[in-house]
């Protein structure tokens, strides 16, 4: 299975919490042996969200959460190829 870049930041989130299917899984480590912009795509998202877990829960106000999550859809849907 091809996965493009495309693809693959449409997964992202499914691959962090472990729920894809194992042709999806098997797409991304082909994509992810030939793609460095992808690893380090994945790499970066694994550190914010790394980090954002390390923050205590009184620092993220539904304000802000509903900010990220608007600004993190808005990129998901324009990814640079």
């Amino acid at each position: 299975m091809v996965i493009t870049c495309r693809e693959l930041t449409e997964l992202a989130t499914d691959k962090k919490e472990g729920v894809l299917s194992g042709m999806d899984r098997l797409g991304i480590r082909v994509h992810l042996s030939w793609c460095t912009r992808c690893r380090t795509y994945l790499e970066q998202m694994d550190l914010a969200v790394d980090a954002l877990a390390a923050l205590p829960d009184e620092a993220a106000t539904d304000e802000v959460v509903s900010d990220l999550v608007s600004r993190f859809e808005s990129k998901k849907r324009t990814p640079s190829e």
